[in-house]
């Protein structure tokens, strides 16, 4: 990375971000309308568009600016991204330890009031208690597939119709040999789609496994052409990229999180003029608290990071609530 950020001061520009501080966006303004409007070159644009945006969750015209510059400009989570070599499971079962999980058990219905909160599944089993964390991603909140009685508040309804779901996928090739030359973890294409990386890198393995990531109208493209014609599609673009056309996996699989019921896209995203609607869907509304990645604040939305510290800072709230009310009582 660092030596393609020397040779190219357009990609460079769009990794930094050393902007004016005098040319900060207007609420309502885009990505895509602000870095025009302070002089981007259609070169800079495009790598705006097949990093940043991509990794951001979509297209450079669906973005907050406000939201993009809070990112490029917010040092508090550290420098650097960091990969779990085994896997994201492995960090689930140690924050799952002890706990009495349930999967597959759909909830349709959640009431609540004073009195505590109802929650019915799709198999008709019910569960009460008196507070709930709402950790449902933004593509299900919005799709209406769970029903909250009574309504939510009109300011939490507001920030739930304010936010997306971003489009967004990832097919997944093994190849029986290495692909990409020695030293080489990932990639950037000028087709689609536009991000490639490798979790094989740093693991004791014969073959190698490249992963390709796609937002916004990268991923609604491919999309378009089903499973078996978008894993084509991008496997000719790797092909074009490393010259070549013989190129062939051992096994290929996409990862289509838009078409997924219970998550209906790939992470939040904020519109222009929406700056507000992360913060705004995560205050609690007792005996209802709220976590997720679209919860936190704007720097830290879309991000593992800012999925597991809401959780932290929703049972805080839960705990606090709680014992209010046995005070009370």
């Amino acid at each position: 990375m660092a030596v393609a950020r020397a040779q190219h001061p357009d990609f460079d520009m769009t990794r930094s971000w050393q902007l004016s501080d005098s040319l900060a966006p207007a609420a309502s303004e885009s990505l895509h309308a602000y870095l025009t409007r302070i002089g981007f070159t259609d070169a800079q644009l495009n790598y705006t568009r097949r990093a940043f945006a991509n990794a951001s969750g979509d297209s450079p015209q669906h973005i907050s600016a406000i939201v993009a510059s809070e990112e490029w400009t917010d040092t508090s989570a550290g420098d650097g991204d960091y990969r779990l070599l085994e896997g994201y499971i492995h960090l689930l079962n140690d924050l799952a330890r002890g706990l009495d999980i349930r999967l597959k058990t759909p909830i349709t219905t959640i009431a609540w009031s004073d009195d505590g909160v109802r929650v019915t599944c799709a198999t008709g089993e019910v569960f009460t208690g008196d507070s709930a964390i709402i950790t449902l991603p933004v593509g299900v909140l919005r799709s209406g597939a769970v029903t909250f009685t009574p309504a939510l508040p009109d300011s939490k309804q507001a920030a739930i119709d304010a936010l997306r779901m971003g489009p967004g996928m990832k097919l997944v090739y093994w190849f029986a040999e290495p692909v990409l030359p020695a030293g080489i973890g990932a990639l950037y294409s000028a087709g689609t789609p536009p991000m490639w990386w490798s979790p094989s890198a740093g693991r004791d393995v014969q073959g190698q496994a490249l992963t390709a990531f796609a937002t916004g109208d990268y991923a609604r493209e491919l999309a378009a052409l089903g499973e078996q014609g978008a894993l084509a599609f991008a496997l000719r673009t790797l092909q074009d990229e490393l010259g070549r056309p013989d190129l062939q996996p051992a096994a290929a699989q996409w990862v289509h999180w838009t078409a997924d019921p219970y998550a209906l896209g790939v992470y939040s995203t904020v519109p222009p003029g929406a700056h507000d609607a992360r913060l705004a869907l995560g205050t609690p509304t007792p005996p209802l608290f709220w976590a997720g990645e679209a919860t936190v604040k704007n720097a830290w939305g879309a991000t593992v990071h800012g999925a597991l510290i809401s959780g932290q800072r929703a049972a805080a709230e839960t705990l606090q609530f709680l014992q209010r009310q046995s005070v009370i009582a």
